[in-house]
């Protein structure tokens, strides 16, 4: 995976999360050889790129 761009000021998150959902989350996204950081990232691009181009 591309290395994040180390100049890029980050924020850490902390959210309540059900414990048995967040083990299947990440055992749904180890069989597709992803991690939860990078996909709740990705998800939230998603989610202001299509606010920014006027979609729910």
């Amino acid at each position: 995976m591309a290395r994040e761009n180390e100049k890029e000021e980050m924020k850490s998150v902390t959210m309540r999360i059900p414990k048995e959902l967040y083990f299947e989350y990440k055992k749904a996204l180890l069989e597709q050889g992803k991690i939860v950081t990078y996909d709740v990232r990705r998800y939230m691009n998603e989610v202001v790129e299509n606010h920014r181009e006027g979609q729910k």
